[in-house]
């Protein structure tokens, strides 16, 4: 195999690896909203996370968000420079 062939190769992880990353961000973002509708529709993270199938390293990720969200409230947007 040629460097040349091995460079294309190379870029085209790349891209596979960027598009995947989206993919990973989207399914995250989906996932967060669908876990804060479940919290206030009343279930309990051990049940959503069950209903998800997700790994226990999520779970207390969740958990700790939504104990973090009940004690300080939603964040404000963040902007970058002026809104």
């Amino acid at each position: 195999m040629s460097a040349d062939e091995i460079r294309r190769e190379l870029e085209s992880a790349r891209a596979d690896a960027r598009r995947l990353a989206a993919e990973q961000q989207a399914w995250r973002a989906h996932v967060t909203e669908l876990f804060d509708r479940a919290v206030a529709a009343g279930m309990s993270v051990e049940e959503i996370v069950e209903s998800l199938g997700l790994s226990g390293k999520w779970a207390e990720h969740l958990e700790r968000r939504t104990r973090r969200r009940l004690r300080f409230g939603t964040p404000p947007p963040f902007f970058f420079g002026q809104p």
